[in-house]
């Protein structure tokens, strides 16, 4: 029987100061099978350009 797989969700409204520390540290988790997905809220500061510098394929990024 397989692990089931995590899903991690993380809102952001101008999030940028915090935002790489929080996603780095959502990323180094052991789990195998983790699925994070990260919903930016109309930001206006970097955090979008933060997030989409992140090409880890466990990523599943929304823009509201």
């Amino acid at each position: 029987m397989s692990a089931p797989v995590v899903s991690v969700v993380m809102a952001v409204y101008n999030g940028g100061d915090y935002l790489r520390e929080s996603i780095e540290s959502i990323l180094k988790q052991t789990y195998a099978d983790l699925e994070f997905i990260i919903i930016n809220d109309a930001s206006t500061d970097n955090s979008q350009e933060s997030i989409l510098s992140y090409k880890d394929p466990r990523i599943n990024f929304s823009n509201n």
